[in-house]
């Protein structure tokens, strides 16, 4: 028991260290640092309950009763939520696996059990001794736990094109080991080893989110240009066919003189939502300038691009119906043939070029080149 509160204490105070640092320095962006805070603090919370919880048990004082019973109750009640709200960092609405409604089922299913539990001793019991013992139903927050963690790896599969090999590569062990501790614990009851565990996959997620920052853009959350080069230099080296698109915002200087490069960020962002909302599912969007946005999709047919592209006009004609200053794009493709002659920067300069001829019909001015930034 004390080496599974020193334990505990050390997890305690390397969460608290990476809420400090995640503080300082947001990750990915506010609403997902918002997450990762959420879930160390309640880490934080299910560890100190945790202790309170083994300190109480060693006593047989009948006032420590009603705590004992507190404390158990909201850390069975709380186990789930941290999956859950992991969950959350590649949950996507048009990808997801589950509805939201039943997604959060079981984590109020198990809430509910688990209040009841104080008095029926359906997870926990905690007699007039102060002496506890597991109930009957005892295994339900670890379950509910798992399907979390599991459709986890589900989501991150599904949206596999947010995610490199390398990156799948180390989710889904972060993933897999509160599994494995789980596991374990059930096995061997007197190893307590699942918070740990799960501590130290915070830990090693952080790290996992600060590395990904390399590859992202902050403003818009695509990747950024270093990762685009990348992308185009691990094409090139292998040999692989691709398509180019390069696309570009219209007017945006003049959008930042007019109005203010307050509502120019704003329309950045959503610029890069609506062309990773369209080409996505085909490949991976980079913002490689500040109006600038390069699309590579690995070995797409030319029909799947025009559908992108088709949605992508579908989704900017229903947004600019509710928006006072309208946004525009301009695009263009080319094909790369990885064995053939053609360098693959110079399918991006042909795809550029056939963007900014697009750039010209919107304007009226077909057939001249310019550049409006």
């Amino acid at each position: 028991m004390a080496t599974t509160i020193s334990t505990d204490i050390v997890a305690i105070i390397t969460l608290c260290f990476t809420i400090w640092l995640a503080r300082r320095n947001m990750v990915i962006s506010r609403y997902k640092n918002q997450l990762y805070i959420s879930a160390a603090a309640t880490i934080i919370l299910i560890l100190i309950l945790e202790i309170a919880t083994i300190l109480m048990a060693l006593s047989s004082n009948a006032n420590l009763v009603i705590p004992h019973r507190i404390a158990n109750m909201l850390g069975f009640s709380l186990s789930p939520v941290v999956p859950f709200i992991l969950l959350f960092f590649h949950w996507n609405k048009k990808n997801s696996v589950l509805p939201f409604a039943l997604a959060i089922g079981p984590l109020i299913l198990n809430a509910l059990i688990c209040i009841f539990s104080y008095n029926t001793g359906w997870i926990f019991f905690v007699n007039a001794q102060n002496q506890y013992t597991r109930g009957d139903l005892f295994l339900l927050p670890g379950i509910v736990s798992i399907f979390y963690f599991i459709l986890m790896v589900a989501v991150v599969v599904k949206n596999s094109n947010d995610y490199d090999v390398n990156d799948k590569q180390v989710l889904i062990p972060l993933f897999i080991l509160p599994i494995a501790a789980l596991a374990v614990q059930v096995v061997f009851p007197d190893i307590i080893c699942l918070w740990s565990s799960i501590s130290i996959s915070l830990l090693l997620y952080y790290i996992f989110l600060r590395e990904l920052q390399f590859k992202y853009d902050v403003q818009t959350g695509v990747r950024n240009r270093t990762a685009f080069e990348k992308e185009m230099r691990h094409y090139a080296k292998e040999g692989k066919d691709a398509v180019i698109v390069v696309l570009d915002i219209n007017n945006l200087k003049l959008c930042n003189d007019r109005y203010g490069h307050e509502v120019g960020d704003e329309v950045i962002i959503s610029a890069a939502q609506i062309i990773h909302d369209s080409f996505s599912s085909i490949g991976h969007v980079f913002r490689i300038g500040g109006d600038e946005f390069c699309v590579i999709c690995p070995e797409k047919t030319q029909e799947k691009v025009d559908n992108a592209c088709c949605k992508l006009e579908h989704l900017l004609t229903s947004l600019n119906q509710e928006r006072t200053y309208k946004i525009s794009l301009a695009y263009g493709y080319a094909f790369y043939q990885g064995h053939g002659k053609k360098d693959i920067y110079a399918a991006f300069a042909q795809a550029d070029q056939a963007m900014y001829t697009h750039k010209a019909k919107l304007k009226g001015l077909y057939g001249r080149r310019f550049d409006d930034n």
